[in-house]
C-alpha cells in the first residue's frame, strides 16, 4: 500500500541513457521503514536526506550550519568511515565524541558543540583526524605521558624513602631519650612518657599525611597508564586514537597540576631532641627534660644523593650544531633539564636556544633570541627564564610544546647569571659588577654593587634553599664570592683548583658544583659548612662550560668549550 506523496522503490537499479544508475534512499525515513528517494546529502553527518527531512535538518540549531549537497553534486553513495569512533562523553555519557573544534583544540558530542563551541570552527573528527598518528603533536603528547608517569614514580619513591626516614628518626630519637633517662633519676618517668607520645602522634600524623598523598600518586598513575593503554591499543583505529589523544592531553594538563601540587605538600616535620641545660632542677622545678625540635623538609630533598663521593662515567656525546641554521660553532654556555629526554640549551654563539632529545641525539627545536643569549633558570615545570646580554633583557621560554617565547622584561645591559627561588629571581651584571633582585614581573627589589669585590661575575645562584644569599663566580678574579643574607660580603673562596670559574651548581644540601674553563677533567666542589675545595672527576672534559644534573641525580650533562659538544655523565 502506497503512502501518499511518497513512492515505493526497491533497492535495484534503473535503466538510464547514459547507464546504469543506483537509487539513493532518505536514510531517516528508511529507518521508519519508509523508502523515498533522496535529494540532498549533508556531509557533516554523513547522511542522505529527503526534502522533508532536509528541512527539517536544517531548522535544529544542531545541523543548521551543516556542510549540504545538492541532489546534483551529492554522491551516489554513503561514504564509509574507515574506524568509527565509539569514545562517550564525559560530560553527556550518552553521546559519541564526534566532533572537534579547531578554536579550542578539544573535541566533544553534538551536544557541546551546540552549548559551548556555536561561534567555532567545528569540524567532524573522521575529516581531521587522517595521519595524526603521525603529526608532532601526538608524539609530545606521548612523550608527556611518560615523562609525567615517570615523575609520578620518583614521587612515590620519595615517599617511600621518607617514611622510612621518618620511622628511622623516630627510632634515633627513642634511643637518645632513653640514654638520658638513665642519666637522671626516676623523677624522669612520667616526663618520658610525655616525649614519647609525641614523638609518636608526630610520626602518625606525617605517616598518615605522606599514606593519602601516596594513594593520590597512585590514582593518578592508573589513570595515566589508563591513558597510556588506550594509546598503544588503538594505535590502528586513527579516529579512536585521535580523541583518545586529545582526552589525554587534557588529563595531562590537569593531573600535571595536581602533581605539582601534591608534590608541594609533601613535607616532613624533622625533629630531634634538645637536652636540658637545668638537670639539676628537674625534681625541684618539675622542669621538663627537653622539647621536640620540630622543622619542615621538602621531601625531594631528603632522598638525593650526596656528590661528593660519586664516580662518573661518559655514556654519550651530544652534537648541537645545526647544520641548517648555526653560522658558527656552538657555544653552550646554559642549560636546562625539562624532562628525561629533554634538555634546553642557550647557544651563545648563534643567537638562539636549542632543545636536545637525548635519545635520538636529534635537535627537534631552535628559537631564535634576537640577541646573544647566556644563562637559563627554571621557573616552573613548562617556564624557562634566559638572560640576554646584548639586548638587556630577559626571555620567558613556554616548553609546553616545543619552545616558544611567552614575554620578556627589559634589564640593564650585559645581564649574565641568573637563578630563581620562590618568586624570586637573581641576575648578575657585568662591567659595572652589580646584582639585583627582581621579583617575577622585573620590578627591582634590591640592588648590590660588587664590583668592588669581584669584576664581572659571569655566573650567579642562590645559596641553600632561601632567596637571600647568593654567590657568584668570576673567571677574572679567579674565586667565587659568597654574599649572606645581609648582602655582605661572607666568603671570597680562592685556590689554586679554582681557575677561570663558569657556571655553578648549588645543590639541595648547599654544596656548590663549579666548571672551570681552565681544568680539564674534574668539576670543583666546594663543601657546604667548611667550604673545602674538592674534585668530581669527569674524565673527557677538556674546559667545562656550564652543566645540569637530572632530578634524580643518575645523569650529568655538561658542556665543553673545547669541542662545542654536551657529554653525557652516569652517576653512581
Amino acid at each position: 500500500m502506497e503512502v501518499s506523496g511518497r513512492k515505493e522503490w526497491d533497492d535495484k537499479h534503473s535503466m538510464s541513457k547514459q547507464g546504469r544508475q543506483r537509487i539513493v534512499l532518505c536514510q531517516p525515513c528508511e529507518c521508519d521503514g519508509n523508502t523515498i528517494e533522496a535529494d540532498a546529502f549533508c556531509e557533516t553527518c554523513n547522511e542522505f536526506l529527503c526534502t522533508p527531512c532536509l528541512k527539517a535538518h536544517r531548522k535544529l540549531a544542531i545541523s543548521k550550519n551543516h556542510v549540504i549537497k545538492s541532489k546534483n553534486e551529492m554522491p551516489i553513495s554513503r561514504e564509509k568511515q574507515k574506524d568509527p569512533c565509539t569514545e562517550l562523553c564525559s560530560v553527556h555519557p550518552t553521546e559519541i565524541i564526534k566532533f572537534y573544534c579547531e578554536d579550542h583544540n578539544s573535541v566533544g558530542c553534538g551536544d557541546c558543540i551546540v552549548l559551548s563551541h556555536k561561534t567555532c570552527s567545528v569540524k567532524l573528527v573522521n575529516n581531521v583526524s587522517d595521519n595524526y598518528d603521525a603529526c608532532e603533536e601526538f608524539g609530545q603528547t606521548k612523550k608527556k605521558l611518560e615523562s609525567l608517569l615517570r615523575r609520578i614514580s620518583s614521587y612515590q619513591g620519595i615517599i617511600v624513602d621518607t617514611i622510612k626516614a621518618a620511622d628511622e628518626m623516630r627510632e634515633k630519637i627513642m634511643k637518645d631519650i632513653h640514654i638520658f633517662r638513665q642519666e637522671i633519676n626516676e623523677y624522669l618517668d612520667n616526663a618520658e612518657a610525655d616525649l614519647l607520645k609525641r614523638i609518636d602522634q608526630l610520626t602518625s600524623k606525617q605517616v598518615s599525611q605522606l599514606g593519602h598523598i601516596q594513594k593520590e600518586f597512585e590514582s593518578m598513575a592508573t589513570e595515566m597508564k589508563e591513558c597510556q593503554d588506550k594509546i598503544n591499543k588503538n594505535t590502528n583505529t586513527i579516529n579512536q586514537l585521535f580523541v583518545i589523544a586529545k582526552l589525554a592531553h587534557e588529563k595531562i594538563d590537569a593531573c600535571q597540576i595536581s602533581t605539582e601540587e601534591l608534590a608541594s605538600k609533601c613535607e616532613i616535620e624533622t625533629f630531634d631532641l634538645v637536652k636540658s641545660q637545668e638537670l639539676g632542677k628537674l625534681v625541684t622545678d618539675k622542669l621538663s627534660i627537653g622539647v621536640i625540635n620540630e622543622e619542615k623538609r621538602m621531601l625531594h630533598t631528603l632522598n638525593k644523593i650526596s656528590l661528593t663521593d660519586v664516580q662518573t662515567t661518559l655514556l654519550e656525546k651530544l652534537n648541537v650544531l645545526s647544520a641548517v641554521r648555526d653560522r658558527t660553532a656552538s657555544l653552550i654556555s646554559g642549560m636546562a633539564i625539562i624532562s628525561y629526554d629533554e634538555i634546553l640549551l642557550v647557544d651563545c654563539s648563534n643567537d638562539c636556544l636549542k632543545l636536545i632529545t637525548v635519545e635520538k641525539f636529534m635537535i627537534t627545536f631552535t628559537l631564535n633570541t634576537n640577541g646573544k643569549p647566556w644563562d637559563i633558570t627554571a621557573i616552573s615545570s613548562g617556564l624557562f627564564a634566559v638572560t640576554v646580554f646584548t639586548t638587556g633583557e630577559i626571555l620567558f621560554i613556554n616548553t609546553s610544546n616545543g619552545i616558544s617565547k611567552s614575554h620578556s622584561i627589559k634589564v640593564r645591559k650585559d645581564c649574565r647569571g641568573i637563578d630563581y627561588r620562590n618568586g624570586v629571581l637573581v641576575v648578575s651584571f657585568g662591567n659595572p659588577g652589580c646584582v639585583q633582585l627582581l621579583d617575577i614581573k622585573g620590578n627591582i627589589m634590591k640592588e648590590l654593587d660588587i664590583d668592588k669585590h669581584c669584576s664581572y661575575p659571569h655566573y650567579i645562584a642562590f645559596c641553600y634553599d632561601d632567596n637571600k644569599s647568593f654567590i657568584v663566580s668570576s673567571s677574572c678574579n679567579n674565586a667565587l664570592f659568597e654574599f649572606g643574607p645581609d648582602w655582605k660580603l661572607k666568603d671570597k673562596i680562592k685556590s689554586n683548583d679554582i681557575k677561570y670559574p663558569e657556571q655553578l651548581v648549588v645543590t639541595h644540601d648547599g654544596a656548590v658544583i663549579v666548571c672551570c674553563g681552565d681544568i680539564s677533567d674534574r668539576l670543583i666542589m666546594i663543601t657546604p659548612h667548611t667550604r673545602e675545595v674538592l674534585s668530581i672527576t669527569v674524565e673527557g672534559i677538556k674546559r667545562p662550560m656550564c652543566m645540569a644534573i637530572s632530578e634524580d641525580q643518575t645523569r650529568m650533562f655538561i658542556s665543553d668549550a673545547s669541542d662545542r659538544n654536551i657529554k653525557v655523565f652516569g652517576i653512581k
